[in-house]
C-alpha cells in the first residue's frame, strides 16, 4: 500500500481505546507514518477544546477536522473554514424538538464554546462524552440559545431524530451517533468528507492514495471517498460493508495493526 499519501483518522472508536486514550502501539505506528512523508488528518465529531487534550502527543498533525466536518483549522497556514448553521433555521429546529421530544437535552455548539438552557446530569456525562474532569456546557436562558448560529447542534435522548431529518434534511445533515443516543445536526454543507476533501486540495492529495480508519455513522461519506477505507472491528455493519478492510477493534490496536500490515508492512 506504498500509493498511500494521506491517511484521516477518527477519534472515538478509532484511535482512541474505551479508556480515551491512545495506546503506544497506535502512536508509533502514526508517527512513523508522519515521519515517512505521509500527512496525517484527524477527522472527529469532537470539538476543539475536546479534541485536542487527546492529541497533546500528536504536534505533527496539521489539519484538524472537527464537528463533523463543520470547523477545519491548519497550524501551518493559519487558517480556517467555519459552517454554521443560520440562526433562522436553528430556530425552527429548537422550537420542533421541544414540541416532539420536550425531554431531551438540547445544546449548541458555537466555535468551541457550549451552550445548554439546563444543567447536564453526572450520570448524562458519558453520553456527551464529558469525562470526570471536563466542563459541563454553559447554562443559558433559551432565549440566548436562540439567538445563536450554532457550529452544531447536540440532542440527547431524542429517539424522533428521523422526523427532524426528514423535516429539514434540506438544510441540515442529521445523525445518531453512539447507539443512536446521540443526535448531531450540522449545516448541511458540512461533513467530514466534503471537510477532508478540502485538506485534500490544499495539500494537493488525490483521495484514492487516502486511507481512512473509522467507525461510526459520521464516517460514512469518507469511506465512499477513500481509496482505502479501514473499518474498526466494533464499527457499525454499514461501515464494514463498504471497507476495504476491516481491521482489530480500537481496544486491540485496530489502527496500528492496519497501518502495519499495508503501509509500513512490517
Amino acid at each position: 500500500m506504498s500509493n498511500i499519501q494521506a491517511i484521516v483518522l477518527d477519534l472515538d472508536g478509532t484511535l482512541l481505546n474505551s479508556d480515551k486514550s491512545i495506546s503506544p502501539r497506535n502512536y508509533q505506528a502514526v508517527k512513523r507514518c508522519f515521519d515517512s512523508g505521509i500527512h496525517i488528518i484527524i477527522a472527529t465529531a469532537r470539538p476543539p477544546r475536546a479534541a485536542n487534550q487527546f492529541l497533546k502527543s500528536f504536534p505533527f498533525v496539521d489539519y484538524m477536522v472537527y464537528y463533523n466536518g463543520a470547523l477545519v483549522t491548519s497550524k501551518s497556514k493559519q487558517n480556517e473554514r467555519h459552517i454554521s448553521i443560520p440562526m433562522e433555521i436553528s430556530q425552527q429546529i429548537n422550537k420542533f424538538i421541544e414540541l416532539r421530544a420536550p425531554q431531551s437535552i438540547l445544546s449548541y455548539e458555537v466555535n468551541d464554546s457550549w451552550y445548554t438552557c439546563r444543567p447536564v446530569l453526572d450520570s448524562e456525562c458519558a453520553q456527551f462524552g464529558i469525562r470526570s474532569n471536563d466542563p459541563k456546557p454553559q447554562v443559558v436562558d433559551k432565549e440566548y440559545i436562540r439567538s445563536l448560529s450554532p457550529t452544531k447542534i447536540l440532542v440527547l435522548g431524542c429517539s424522533t431524530w428521523r422526523d427532524i431529518d426528514e423535516q429539514f434534511g434540506d438544510h441540515v445533515n442529521v445523525m445518531a451517533t453512539d447507539k443512536g443516543v446521540l443526535v448531531q445536526i450540522m449545516d448541511k454543507s458540512a461533513s467530514k468528507e466534503k471537510a477532508v476533501q478540502w485538506v485534500l486540495n490544499d495539500i494537493g492529495v488525490n483521495s484514492e492514495n487516502v486511507m481512512v480508519f473509522g467507525d461510526d455513522f459520521n464516517d460514512l461519506g469518507l469511506f465512499h471517498m477513500s481509496g482505502f477505507p479501514v473499518a474498526m472491528e466494533n464499527a457499525i455493519l454499514e461501515l464494514k460493508n463498504c471497507a476495504a478492510h476491516v481491521t482489530d477493534s480500537n481496544d486491540n490496536d485496530g489502527v496500528a495493526v492496519a497501518i502495519e500490515r499495508f503501509v509500513l508492512f512490517c
